[in-house]
Protein backbone atom coordinates (compact mmCIF):
# COMPACT_ATOMS: atom_id res chain seq x y z
CA UNK A 1 0.00 0.00 0.00
CA UNK A 2 1.28 3.53 -1.03
CA UNK A 3 2.63 6.04 1.77
CA UNK A 4 -0.45 8.90 1.44
CA UNK A 5 1.51 12.25 1.06
CA UNK A 6 1.22 15.08 3.37
CA UNK A 7 -1.37 17.52 2.10
CA UNK A 8 0.49 21.22 1.25
CA UNK A 9 -2.27 23.84 2.03
CA UNK A 10 -0.42 27.20 0.71
CA UNK A 11 2.75 28.22 -0.47
CA UNK A 12 4.84 31.80 0.31
CA UNK A 13 7.78 32.85 -2.04
CA UNK A 14 10.53 34.65 -1.13
CA UNK A 15 13.38 36.27 -3.86
CA UNK A 16 12.84 35.25 -6.98
CA UNK A 17 15.08 33.41 -9.88
CA UNK A 18 18.08 31.98 -8.38
CA UNK A 19 17.26 33.59 -5.46
CA UNK A 20 13.99 31.95 -4.63
CA UNK A 21 12.84 31.01 -1.71
CA UNK A 22 9.49 29.02 -1.22
CA UNK A 23 8.08 27.87 2.08
CA UNK A 24 5.62 24.64 1.99
CA UNK A 25 2.70 24.88 4.80
CA UNK A 26 2.18 20.81 5.93
CA UNK A 27 -1.25 20.05 7.26
CA UNK A 28 -0.12 17.21 9.69
CA UNK A 29 -2.39 14.23 11.04
CA UNK A 30 -1.21 15.45 14.42
CA UNK A 31 -3.28 18.73 13.93
CA UNK A 32 -0.51 20.82 13.97
CA UNK A 33 1.00 22.60 10.66
CA UNK A 34 4.61 22.36 9.96
CA UNK A 35 6.56 24.66 7.24
CA UNK A 36 9.13 23.43 4.61
CA UNK A 37 11.55 26.14 3.14
CA UNK A 38 12.70 24.46 -0.31
CA UNK A 39 15.62 26.30 -2.12
CA UNK A 40 18.22 25.55 -4.48
CA UNK A 41 21.68 26.22 -4.21
CA UNK A 42 25.26 25.07 -5.24
CA UNK A 43 22.87 22.92 -8.47
CA UNK A 44 21.40 20.62 -5.90
CA UNK A 45 17.50 21.12 -4.05
CA UNK A 46 17.27 21.51 -0.15
CA UNK A 47 14.86 21.59 2.65
CA UNK A 48 14.14 22.74 5.84
CA UNK A 49 11.44 22.37 8.67
CA UNK A 50 10.29 24.36 10.78
CA UNK A 51 7.67 24.48 13.40
CA UNK A 52 7.11 28.24 13.05
CA UNK A 53 5.84 30.24 10.58
CA UNK A 54 7.48 33.50 11.84
CA UNK A 55 11.10 31.87 11.91
CA UNK A 56 10.34 30.18 8.71
CA UNK A 57 10.19 33.27 6.95
CA UNK A 58 12.88 34.87 9.04
CA UNK A 59 15.48 31.86 7.99
CA UNK A 60 14.11 32.33 4.26
CA UNK A 61 14.65 35.89 4.15
CA UNK A 62 18.27 35.24 5.59
CA UNK A 63 18.70 32.68 2.63
CA UNK A 64 17.87 34.68 0.03
CA UNK A 65 20.05 37.72 1.23
CA UNK A 66 22.70 35.06 1.36
CA UNK A 67 21.76 33.58 -2.02
CA UNK A 68 21.88 36.87 -3.55
CA UNK A 69 24.98 38.51 -2.43
CA UNK A 70 26.78 35.20 -2.92
CA UNK A 71 27.76 34.01 0.35
CA UNK A 72 28.37 30.63 1.48
CA UNK A 73 26.07 28.61 3.11
CA UNK A 74 25.96 28.67 7.14
CA UNK A 75 23.61 28.33 9.64
CA UNK A 76 21.19 30.60 9.68
CA UNK A 77 19.21 32.47 12.95
CA UNK A 78 16.81 31.04 14.84
CA UNK A 79 13.74 32.43 16.74
CA UNK A 80 15.81 31.08 20.10
CA UNK A 81 19.05 32.74 18.35
CA UNK A 82 16.76 36.40 18.47
CA UNK A 83 15.60 36.14 21.74
CA UNK A 84 18.78 35.26 23.29
CA UNK A 85 19.94 38.42 21.39
CA UNK A 86 17.67 40.81 22.62
CA UNK A 87 17.75 39.37 26.37
CA UNK A 88 21.74 40.37 26.05
CA UNK A 89 20.87 44.26 24.50
CA UNK A 90 18.25 44.27 27.25
CA UNK A 91 21.03 43.43 29.85
CA UNK A 92 24.04 45.46 29.03
CA UNK A 93 21.10 48.44 28.37
CA UNK A 94 20.87 48.61 31.44
CA UNK A 95 24.48 49.86 32.25
CA UNK A 96 24.22 52.66 29.13
CA UNK A 97 26.63 50.44 26.52
CA UNK A 98 25.57 48.46 23.62
CA UNK A 99 25.78 44.81 23.09
CA UNK A 100 29.08 44.96 20.90
CA UNK A 101 30.89 47.39 23.90
CA UNK A 102 29.87 44.98 26.08
CA UNK A 103 31.46 42.28 24.46
CA UNK A 104 34.50 44.50 23.85
CA UNK A 105 34.96 45.05 27.66
CA UNK A 106 34.57 42.00 28.36
CA UNK A 107 37.69 40.84 26.05
CA UNK A 108 39.52 43.36 26.90
CA UNK A 109 38.94 42.52 30.59
CA UNK A 110 39.63 39.14 30.05
CA UNK A 111 43.12 40.00 27.94
CA UNK A 112 43.90 41.82 31.45
CA UNK A 113 43.49 39.14 34.09
CA UNK A 114 45.18 36.25 32.13
CA UNK A 115 44.52 33.21 34.36
CA UNK A 116 41.57 34.93 36.22
CA UNK A 117 38.35 34.94 36.03
CA UNK A 118 36.41 38.14 36.10
CA UNK A 119 34.46 37.43 38.99
CA UNK A 120 37.68 36.91 41.12
CA UNK A 121 39.26 39.52 39.47
CA UNK A 122 36.29 41.63 40.90
CA UNK A 123 36.07 40.27 44.46
CA UNK A 124 39.38 40.90 45.03
CA UNK A 125 39.21 44.33 43.43
CA UNK A 126 36.30 45.24 45.54
CA UNK A 127 38.11 43.89 48.63
CA UNK A 128 41.20 46.25 48.37
CA UNK A 129 39.41 49.14 46.91
CA UNK A 130 40.70 52.60 48.79
CA UNK A 131 38.86 55.38 46.65
CA UNK A 132 35.89 54.99 49.18
CA UNK A 133 37.88 55.06 52.17
CA UNK A 134 38.41 58.79 54.06
CA UNK A 135 40.95 60.86 52.89
CA UNK A 136 43.07 62.35 55.83
CA UNK A 137 46.51 63.47 55.78
CA UNK A 138 49.09 62.15 58.45
CA UNK A 139 49.13 65.77 60.64
CA UNK A 140 45.16 65.71 60.95
CA UNK A 141 45.18 61.97 61.87
CA UNK A 142 48.15 62.89 64.72
CA UNK A 143 45.85 65.34 65.72
CA UNK A 144 42.79 63.73 66.00
CA UNK A 145 45.05 60.71 67.13
CA UNK A 146 46.43 62.93 70.34
CA UNK A 147 43.20 63.99 71.20
CA UNK A 148 41.78 60.45 71.85
CA UNK A 149 44.63 59.26 73.65
CA UNK A 150 43.83 62.16 76.26
CA UNK A 151 40.32 61.34 76.42
CA UNK A 152 41.39 57.42 77.51
CA UNK A 153 42.73 58.86 80.75
CA UNK A 154 46.56 57.46 80.00
CA UNK A 155 49.13 59.94 81.88
CA UNK A 156 49.99 63.55 80.65
CA UNK A 157 53.81 61.99 79.61
CA UNK A 158 52.48 59.48 77.70
CA UNK A 159 50.10 62.43 76.01
CA UNK A 160 52.72 64.44 75.35
CA UNK A 161 55.40 61.57 73.98
CA UNK A 162 52.94 60.72 71.54
CA UNK A 163 52.41 64.21 70.50
CA UNK A 164 56.19 65.58 70.18
CA UNK A 165 56.96 61.82 68.20
CA UNK A 166 54.07 62.36 65.80
CA UNK A 167 54.83 65.48 65.25
CA UNK A 168 58.28 65.31 63.86
CA UNK A 169 56.74 62.01 61.67
CA UNK A 170 54.01 64.05 60.21
CA UNK A 171 56.47 67.17 59.37
CA UNK A 172 58.98 64.28 57.10
CA UNK A 173 55.66 62.38 55.81
CA UNK A 174 52.57 64.63 55.76
CA UNK A 175 50.41 63.30 52.86
CA UNK A 176 47.27 61.42 52.64
CA UNK A 177 47.47 58.16 55.02
CA UNK A 178 46.03 55.98 52.98
CA UNK A 179 49.13 56.97 50.45
CA UNK A 180 52.39 56.36 53.61
CA UNK A 181 53.51 52.84 52.59
CA UNK A 182 55.96 50.69 54.36
CA UNK A 183 58.62 51.94 52.61
CA UNK A 184 58.54 55.49 53.59
CA UNK A 185 58.13 54.74 57.21
CA UNK A 186 61.06 52.31 57.29
CA UNK A 187 63.33 54.97 55.48
CA UNK A 188 61.88 57.60 57.82
CA UNK A 189 63.06 55.35 61.32
CA UNK A 190 66.06 54.61 59.71
CA UNK A 191 67.16 58.06 59.38
CA UNK A 192 65.96 59.46 62.81
CA UNK A 193 68.84 61.06 64.28
CA UNK A 194 70.44 60.68 67.73
CA UNK A 195 67.88 57.78 68.73
CA UNK A 196 69.13 54.32 69.59
CA UNK A 197 67.61 51.60 68.69
CA UNK A 198 65.21 51.20 72.20
CA UNK A 199 64.24 54.94 71.09
CA UNK A 200 63.29 54.15 67.76
CA UNK A 201 61.29 51.26 68.39
CA UNK A 202 59.43 53.50 70.75
CA UNK A 203 58.87 55.64 68.17
CA UNK A 204 57.73 53.00 65.74
CA UNK A 205 54.94 51.87 68.65
CA UNK A 206 53.19 55.09 68.45
CA UNK A 207 53.33 55.35 64.75
CA UNK A 208 51.62 51.73 64.69
CA UNK A 209 48.83 53.08 67.60
CA UNK A 210 47.75 55.90 65.49
CA UNK A 211 47.93 53.88 61.97
CA UNK A 212 45.96 51.57 63.79
CA UNK A 213 43.88 54.14 65.06
CA UNK A 214 43.83 55.57 61.68
CA UNK A 215 42.11 52.00 60.38
CA UNK A 216 39.55 52.16 63.07
CA UNK A 217 38.39 55.73 62.17
CA UNK A 218 37.54 54.03 58.59
CA UNK A 219 41.22 56.42 57.16
CA UNK A 220 43.04 52.96 56.28
CA UNK A 221 41.11 49.58 54.36
CA UNK A 222 39.98 47.67 57.78
CA UNK A 223 40.68 44.20 56.64
CA UNK A 224 44.54 44.61 55.62
CA UNK A 225 47.69 44.85 57.70
CA UNK A 226 48.77 48.82 57.49
CA UNK A 227 51.86 50.20 56.90
CA UNK A 228 52.76 51.42 60.01
CA UNK A 229 52.71 46.96 61.23
CA UNK A 230 54.85 45.82 58.17
CA UNK A 231 57.65 48.06 59.44
CA UNK A 232 60.97 46.90 60.58
CA UNK A 233 61.82 46.76 64.28
CA UNK A 234 65.47 47.66 65.50
CA UNK A 235 67.42 45.47 67.19
CA UNK A 236 68.11 46.36 71.17
CA UNK A 237 71.52 45.19 72.52
CA UNK A 238 71.10 42.98 75.51
CA UNK A 239 71.92 45.07 78.64
CA UNK A 240 72.24 43.42 82.34
CA UNK A 241 69.84 44.53 84.88
CA UNK A 242 71.16 46.76 87.46
CA UNK A 243 69.71 46.17 91.33
CA UNK A 244 70.49 47.56 94.82
CA UNK A 245 71.81 45.29 97.07
CA UNK A 246 69.64 44.75 100.86
CA UNK A 247 72.83 47.22 102.01
CA UNK A 248 72.40 49.67 99.64
CA UNK A 249 68.39 49.91 99.92
CA UNK A 250 69.11 50.50 103.74
CA UNK A 251 71.38 52.76 103.53
CA UNK A 252 68.79 54.61 100.78
CA UNK A 253 66.29 54.45 103.04
CA UNK A 254 67.75 56.04 106.25
CA UNK A 255 68.90 58.63 104.34
CA UNK A 256 65.54 59.49 102.56
CA UNK A 257 64.07 62.54 103.25
CA UNK A 258 60.03 62.32 103.80
CA UNK A 259 58.80 63.26 100.70
CA UNK A 260 60.63 60.77 98.58
CA UNK A 261 60.81 57.63 100.89
CA UNK A 262 57.35 56.55 99.94
CA UNK A 263 58.45 56.08 96.40
CA UNK A 264 62.14 54.41 97.68
CA UNK A 265 59.98 51.75 99.76
CA UNK A 266 57.47 51.25 97.53
CA UNK A 267 59.12 50.66 94.39
CA UNK A 268 62.14 48.38 96.61
CA UNK A 269 59.17 45.86 98.24
CA UNK A 270 56.13 46.41 96.03
CA UNK A 271 57.71 46.70 92.53
CA UNK A 272 55.82 49.29 91.37
CA UNK A 273 56.80 51.54 88.54
CA UNK A 274 57.67 55.01 89.61
CA UNK A 275 55.07 56.79 86.87
CA UNK A 276 52.31 54.35 88.80
CA UNK A 277 53.37 55.31 92.28
CA UNK A 278 53.18 58.93 91.11
CA UNK A 279 49.03 58.38 90.09
CA UNK A 280 48.75 56.65 93.56
CA UNK A 281 46.78 58.02 96.66
CA UNK A 282 47.16 57.11 100.49
CA UNK A 283 43.46 55.53 99.93
CA UNK A 284 45.06 53.10 97.58
CA UNK A 285 46.77 51.08 99.83
CA UNK A 286 44.83 48.91 101.63
CA UNK A 287 46.50 48.44 105.02
CA UNK A 288 44.35 44.86 106.87
CA UNK A 289 43.83 43.37 103.55
CA UNK A 290 47.55 43.43 102.83
CA UNK A 291 47.68 44.73 99.18
CA UNK A 292 47.98 48.07 97.50
CA UNK A 293 45.62 48.18 94.74
CA UNK A 294 46.28 50.04 91.16
CA UNK A 295 43.24 51.18 89.30
CA UNK A 296 43.17 50.18 85.51
CA UNK A 297 43.17 53.92 84.93
CA UNK A 298 46.42 54.25 86.70
CA UNK A 299 48.32 51.17 85.50
CA UNK A 300 50.52 51.79 82.75
CA UNK A 301 49.35 48.52 81.00
CA UNK A 302 45.57 49.75 81.95
CA UNK A 303 44.35 46.77 83.79
CA UNK A 304 43.80 46.75 87.41
CA UNK A 305 46.01 44.65 89.35
CA UNK A 306 46.83 43.78 93.48
CA UNK A 307 50.31 43.44 94.64
CA UNK A 308 51.15 42.64 97.83
CA UNK A 309 52.26 44.85 101.07
CA UNK A 310 54.70 42.71 103.00
CA UNK A 311 55.42 43.65 106.23
CA UNK A 312 58.82 45.77 106.15
CA UNK A 313 57.20 47.60 103.49
CA UNK A 314 54.21 48.34 105.49
CA UNK A 315 56.84 49.38 108.65
CA UNK A 316 58.72 52.11 106.65
CA UNK A 317 55.54 53.48 105.50
CA UNK A 318 53.75 53.22 108.93
CA UNK A 319 54.34 57.11 109.20
CA UNK A 320 51.54 58.26 107.04
CA UNK A 321 48.98 55.19 107.32
CA UNK A 322 46.45 57.51 108.46
CA UNK A 323 47.22 60.01 105.45
CA UNK A 324 44.82 60.69 102.26
CA UNK A 325 45.63 62.15 99.04
CA UNK A 326 48.53 61.93 96.24
CA UNK A 327 51.39 59.75 97.86
CA UNK A 328 53.62 61.90 96.44
CA UNK A 329 53.64 65.08 95.86
CA UNK A 330 57.69 65.86 95.20
CA UNK A 331 57.60 67.50 91.51
CA UNK A 332 61.27 66.77 90.63
CA UNK A 333 61.39 63.35 91.50
CA UNK A 334 64.49 62.09 89.55
CA UNK A 335 66.55 65.14 90.49
CA UNK A 336 65.80 64.01 94.45
CA UNK A 337 66.59 60.08 93.42
CA UNK A 338 70.02 61.50 92.07
CA UNK A 339 70.54 63.25 95.23
CA UNK A 340 69.64 60.39 97.26
CA UNK A 341 72.06 58.29 96.00
CA UNK A 342 74.96 60.26 96.69
CA UNK A 343 74.06 60.84 100.33
CA UNK A 344 73.72 57.60 101.00
CA UNK A 345 77.04 57.00 98.52
CA UNK A 346 75.73 54.32 96.47
CA UNK A 347 78.49 53.44 94.06
CA UNK A 348 78.10 55.00 90.52
CA UNK A 349 74.98 56.75 91.81
CA UNK A 350 71.74 56.33 90.91
CA UNK A 351 70.63 53.31 89.15
CA UNK A 352 67.93 53.46 86.53
CA UNK A 353 64.82 51.22 87.49
CA UNK A 354 67.01 49.55 89.95
CA UNK A 355 63.98 50.00 92.33
CA UNK A 356 61.84 47.90 90.05
CA UNK A 357 64.26 45.30 89.30
CA UNK A 358 65.55 44.43 92.66
CA UNK A 359 61.78 43.23 93.89
CA UNK A 360 61.52 41.38 90.72
CA UNK A 361 64.58 39.55 91.11
CA UNK A 362 64.13 39.31 94.60
CA UNK A 363 60.31 38.59 94.77
CA UNK A 364 61.12 35.72 91.76
CA UNK A 365 63.85 34.26 94.08
CA UNK A 366 61.76 34.35 97.41
CA UNK A 367 58.94 32.84 95.94
CA UNK A 368 60.13 30.82 92.55
CA UNK A 369 57.14 31.59 90.95
CA UNK A 370 57.47 33.34 87.31
CA UNK A 371 54.24 34.19 87.05
CA UNK A 372 53.07 34.99 90.03
CA UNK A 373 55.69 37.93 90.13
CA UNK A 374 54.43 38.65 86.98
CA UNK A 375 51.03 38.81 87.51
CA UNK A 376 52.49 41.11 90.67
CA UNK A 377 54.70 43.78 88.65
CA UNK A 378 52.43 43.92 85.64
CA UNK A 379 54.98 42.14 83.14
CA UNK A 380 54.69 39.18 80.86
CA UNK A 381 56.24 35.92 82.13
CA UNK A 382 58.57 36.15 79.23
CA UNK A 383 60.07 38.69 80.21
CA UNK A 384 60.68 37.55 84.08
CA UNK A 385 61.96 34.13 83.23
CA UNK A 386 64.43 36.35 80.42
CA UNK A 387 66.02 38.53 82.48
CA UNK A 388 65.38 37.88 86.30
CA UNK A 389 65.57 34.50 87.19
CA UNK A 390 68.84 33.73 89.52
CA UNK A 391 70.03 37.03 89.74
CA UNK A 392 70.10 37.03 93.09
CA UNK A 393 69.76 33.96 95.82
CA UNK A 394 66.92 32.90 98.13
CA UNK A 395 69.32 33.95 101.34
CA UNK A 396 69.50 37.57 99.70
CA UNK A 397 65.64 38.05 98.46
CA UNK A 398 64.59 36.75 102.60
CA UNK A 399 67.12 39.27 103.91
CA UNK A 400 65.61 42.29 101.17
CA UNK A 401 62.19 41.44 102.20
CA UNK A 402 63.18 41.26 105.82
CA UNK A 403 64.84 44.95 106.08
CA UNK A 404 62.95 47.06 108.70
CA UNK A 405 63.33 50.50 109.97
CA UNK A 406 65.97 51.18 112.50
CA UNK A 407 64.43 51.16 116.45
CA UNK A 408 63.33 54.97 117.06
CA UNK A 409 64.07 55.79 112.66
CA UNK A 410 61.92 59.00 111.73
CA UNK A 411 61.99 59.86 108.14
CA UNK A 412 64.33 63.22 107.69
CA UNK A 413 61.53 66.49 107.97
CA UNK A 414 58.67 64.60 108.34
CA UNK A 415 55.50 67.11 108.52
CA UNK A 416 55.11 68.03 112.35
CA UNK A 417 51.50 66.64 111.88
CA UNK A 418 52.58 63.21 111.65
CA UNK A 419 55.05 63.43 113.96
CA UNK A 420 52.36 64.35 116.25
CA UNK A 421 50.25 61.57 115.01
CA UNK A 422 52.87 59.08 115.35
CA UNK A 423 53.56 60.44 118.70
CA UNK A 424 50.10 59.86 119.91
CA UNK A 425 50.34 56.23 118.49
CA UNK A 426 52.72 55.30 120.52
CA UNK A 427 51.78 56.73 123.85
CA UNK A 428 48.55 54.69 122.91
CA UNK A 429 50.59 51.50 122.32
CA UNK A 430 52.85 52.15 125.39
CA UNK A 431 49.86 52.33 127.39
CA UNK A 432 48.37 49.22 126.26
CA UNK A 433 51.45 47.39 126.85
CA UNK A 434 51.15 48.81 130.81
CA UNK A 435 47.80 47.45 130.87
CA UNK A 436 48.68 44.01 129.72
CA UNK A 437 51.56 43.40 131.86
CA UNK A 438 49.24 44.42 134.93
CA UNK A 439 46.85 41.53 133.96
CA UNK A 440 49.31 39.27 133.68
CA UNK A 441 50.69 40.28 137.31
Amino acid sequence: MSQKRKRRSSVVEFGNGSTRVKIYTINRKDGYSGFTLVWKEGGRRRTRSLSDMEEARMVAQQITVRLANGWEAGGEVTKRDLELLRYCEKQTSKFGVTLAAAIDEWISARNAVKGITLSDAVRFYEANRTDLLKVKNTAQVAAEFVKSRARTGVSAAYVNGCRVSLKRFTDKLSGNIGEITTADINKYLADLKGLGPVSRNGHRRNIVTMFNFAKKQGYLHPDRKTAAEQTETFKEPETEIEIFTPDEITSLLVNSHARILPVIAIGAFAGIRSAEIMRLDWEDIKWDRGHIEIAGRKAKTAARRLVPLPENLKAWLAPWRESTGKIVTLTAVAGAMSDLAVKAKIPGGWRQNALRHSFISYRVALTGDVARTALEAGNSPKMIFRHYREVVTEEDAKAWFSIMPPDGWLPKELPWSIRERLRRLCMQLENQRVVDTAKIA
